[in-house]
């Protein structure tokens, strides 16, 4: 079969490894991955519509299909009141980020032409897991000028102006494009963004890669798009109160591309849907999906699952197998 079936039940994806010089072990213990423990993983791409790198569906009618082939053949079905990307692809990436050491401090650009495929990228973090005394940067130093971080840029001078977060498990950090940035060492998180792959480094604080060579910078495309207008990052949690038909669900935030929304199920709670289309990741716990009216067979999932909702799907009910179901709900605009 060439072509997928409309997608008319919740889709989970098989994930997509990413070796980084500054990755851990993280990843490939909790996903029980296989790899030899001499292999930084830094990333798990959980669902992707970039280039080269589309998500397969591993679930259900449309299983060994792929992203992009969704989008081509049932885009509305899929996005339902969603917009896809300035590049035609599904609006979200959602990865999985295990930092054993310092990321570049970094800075993506905003949708336009500063992005090699006209989309942007601006990123939200769910942090799962840090060590203690664990930050990320997220902004400059208020007062910072244009003078001043262009000319410490490229070397360890950056680090006076950069504002660093102290993060612990269930914190929120919001990214937007044009914000310089950085996960710091010790930090385990979820991360939602716009479909880009596009990151321009400031400084990569003299680390060599595995061939020994100094980390290409990329100063002039970094300092043409760093925004000096935005205010440092905050980090936010969830109040997770009042429940209500079995759930607590707490707004985190929001953006251009899309809203963050935290969800903790206690039993069973009737989810009807918006109509946009939701990215749901699994924090803590397991527990299911049901169909109430039987249109789909029983999703189970776990922690660490990445489910798609598509915008056209009607009313759903999670069920918490024991405790509470938590999940991280991503809902594109």
């Amino acid at each position: 079969m060439d072509r997928p079936p409309p997608p008319q039940e919740p889709l989970l994806f098989d994930r997509i490894v990413k070796e980084k010089v500054w990755g851990g072990q993280r990843l490939n213990q909790l996903f029980q991955l296989g790899l030899p423990v001499e292999t930084p993983v830094g990333e798990t791409w959980e669902l992707s519509d970039v280039a080269g790198d589309a998500s397969r569906v591993r679930n259900g009618s449309c299983a060994g299909f792929d992203l992009r082939q969704l989008m081509e053949h049932h885009a509305e079905d899929l996005l339902g009141l969603s917009t896809p990307s300035p590049a035609g692809t599904f609006p979200l990436l959602v990865k999985f980020v295990d930092a054993a050491a310092d990321l570049s401090v970094q800075v993506h650009p905003p949708d336009g032409p500063k992005s090699p495929t006209g989309a942007g990228k601006t990123e939200a973090w769910y942090v799962l897991d840090a060590d203690e005394d664990a930050a990320v940067i997220c902004g400059l130093v208020p007062g910072t000028s244009r003078e001043e971080f262009e000319a410490a840029s490229g070397s360890d001078d950056v680090v006076t102006y950069l504002h660093r977060i102290p993060v612990s498990a269930g914190d929120v950090v919001f990214v937007p494009a044009g914000q310089v940035h950085a996960i710091l060492g010790g930090v385990f998180l979820l991360e939602i963004q716009q479909t880009s792959d596009t990151t321009y480094r400031c400084w990569d604080w003299g680390r060599l890669d595995t061939d020994g060579k100094a980390r290409e910078l990329h100063l002039e495309q970094a300092l043409d798009v760093v925004n000096y207008h935005l205010m440092p990052g905050i980090a936010v949690r969830a109040p997770f109160d009042p429940v209500v038909d079995g759930a607590c669900i707490s707004p985190l935030g929001r953006c251009p591309y899309f809203d963050l929304i935290g969800v903790r199920v206690f039993g069973p709670h009737l989810h009807v849907p918006s109509g946009y289309c939701s990215v749901v990741t699994v924090v803590g716990g397991q527990g299911c999906i049901e169909d109430p009216e039987g249109a789909f067979a029983r999703v189970e999932v776990t922690k660490g699952d990445v489910f798609l909702l598509p915008g056209t799907l009607g009313p759903l009910r999670f069920v918490p197998k024991e405790g509470s179901l938590e999940l991280l709900e991503g809902r594109a605009r």
